[in-house]
C-alpha cells in the first residue's frame, strides 16, 4: 500500500510538472516528464504519435497567441497508471494570430477534463477533453451563441442575495439563479492567488434567503478528493449513470444517484453551474436527446479516487433533431468527451462535462469548418 501511494503522488508530481511547464513556458520540462514516443489524443487534431515535440509545438502555438494564458489546477485524482484533472484555461487573445484570426484582446476562459497514461511516472498518453467550439467562439473564429438570461424574479432574487447576504460586497466567480435557488461559487478562479473554491446554495422564501448547501474544497493544492469516501462506492454509482441514465435514458434513477442540489457545468469551468437540480439535469440530457434520440454510449473508461471520478466516453447517434444552430441531417454521429463527477452522500452532486460540440457539427454538416459554410 505504501508503495502504491508512492506511485500514485509520483504520477500526481509528473503530471503536475507538465502543467506547470505550460504556465512557464519551460518546453525543457515538458521533454523531462514525457516519454519519447508520447501520444496526444486531441479534439480537433486526433491521435497524434509525434512524441511530445508535438505537444510543445501544439502549447507553443496557443502561448504565442495568448501570452499569458495559464491553467489552475482546482481537482487532480489519481488510479493506478492513470491521473485526471479538472483543468480551466485563462488568459486574454492579444499576441500573435492563431488559425488565421487576428488577436482580438478578448478574454478567454473555457474548462478541460484531461486524463494522462504514466510509465515509470513519465507520461505516455494523454487524452485532453474540451469543446473546441467554446475556444473558437471566445477567439472570434465563429460566432457565439446567445447566453441564458435570468427572469425577473431571478433578478429581485440576486439583489436580494447582495443585499442581505453579500454585506461585505465580495466578488464572485459566477453568482447565478435558478427560479428561487441563488447559487453563489467563490472567489473568482482566474486570480492566481486563488487558493479555495466555496459553492453555497440559497432558496428564497418570503422575501428571505437560507443556506441549503454549502461545500468549500482546496485548490491550491489540488483537491484529491474525500478520503472518507470509498473509491469504488464513487465508480458504481457513476457507472450507474452511464449504463441506466445515459445508455438506457431511464431518468427515474436519477432520484437514486443524484443530489436534490446538484449542479451540471456543461463546458468544464468550476464554477459555471449553467443546471441545477434533477430538473436541471434532465433539461441538459433532453436537449442531447432531442438532438439525437437514440444517443447512446458505446464506450467508457475511468478513472477514480475517493469521492471524484473521470470518465472518457464514446458516444453514438442519429442526427434527427436541431443540434445548436444545425437542421438535422439524418446522418450517424459519433463523439468523445471527457466527464468529471463529484460524489456526497451516495449520489452524484457535480457533473463538470466536455464533449467535442464542433465535431458533432461537422459530421452533420460537413461543410463547417471548411471555408464553405457561413451562417
Amino acid at each position: 500500500m505504501v508503495f502504491m501511494n508512492d506511485k500514485i503522488e509520483d504520477n500526481k508530481r509528473a503530471a503536475t510538472r507538465l502543467i506547470e511547464a505550460f504556465n512557464n513556458d519551460d518546453w525543457d520540462e515538458v521533454l523531462a516528464v514525457t516519454v519519447s514516443n508520447y501520444t496526444l489524443h486531441h479534439p480537433l487534431g486526433g491521435t497524434i504519435s509525434a512524441g511530445p515535440e508535438a505537444l510543445i509545438n501544439e502549447w507553443k502555438q496557443f502561448k504565442a497567441a495568448l501570452p499569458d494564458s495559464w491553467h489552475p489546477i482546482p481537482v487532480m485524482i489519481a488510479d493506478g497508471n492513470f491521473v485526471a484533472v479538472n483543468l480551466p484555461t485563462y488568459g486574454r487573445f492579444t499576441g500573435e494570430s492563431h488559425k488565421g484570426i487576428k488577436p482580438t484582446g478578448k478574454w478567454l476562459e473555457y474548462g478541460m477534463v484531461n486524463i494522462v497514461r504514466l510509465e515509470e511516472s513519465k507520461i505516455a498518453e494523454s487524452w485532453f477533453g474540451m469543446d473546441p467550439l467554446v475556444e473558437m467562439q471566445q477567439m472570434g473564429m465563429v460566432p457565439s451563441f446567445p447566453t441564458r438570461k435570468l427572469k425577473r424574479n431571478e433578478k429581485a432574487n440576486i439583489k436580494l442575495f447582495q443585499k442581505t447576504i453579500n454585506v461585505e460586497n465580495k466578488k464572485f466567480d459566477n453568482l447565478t439563479c435558478f427560479d428561487d435557488i441563488v447559487v453563489a461559487c467563490s472567489p473568482p478562479q482566474d486570480e492566481e492567488d486563488t487558493t479555495t473554491r466555496k459553492t453555497e446554495i440559497y432558496q428564497v422564501k418570503n422575501k428571505e434567503l437560507k443556506l441549503i448547501y454549502s461545500f468549500e474544497h482546496t485548490i491550491n493544492p489540488p483537491y484529491s478528493g474525500d478520503f472518507s469516501v470509498d473509491t469504488e462506492s464513487s465508480r458504481t454509482i457513476v457507472k450507474q449513470f452511464f449504463e441506466e441514465v445515459l445508455k438506457e435514458h431511464n431518468l427515474s434513477v436519477l432520484e437514486k444517484i443524484a443530489s436534490s442540489n446538484i449542479l451540471v457545468h456543461p463546458t468544464a469551468m468550476p464554477c459555471e453551474a449553467t443546471y441545477y437540480g434533477i430538473n436541471g439535469v434532465i433539461s441538459w440530457l433532453n436537449k442531447q436527446w432531442k438532438a439525437f434520440p437514440d444517443l447512446t454510449i458505446t464506450d467508457y473508461f475511468m478513472v477514480a479516487q475517493n469521492d471524484v471520478v473521470a470518465i472518457r466516453w464514446t458516444a453514438k447517434g442519429i442526427s434527427k433533431g436541431k443540434f445548436l444552430i444545425l437542421k438535422p441531417s439524418g446522418k450517424p454521429v459519433e463523439f468523445t468527451g471527457i466527464s468529471m463527477y463529484r460524489i456526497e452522500d451516495d449520489k452524484i452532486v457535480e457533473i463538470w462535462d466536455t464533449q467535442n460540440s464542433f465535431g458533432i457539427m461537422r459530421q452533420i454538416n460537413p461543410k463547417i469548418g471548411s471555408g464553405k459554410h457561413k451562417h
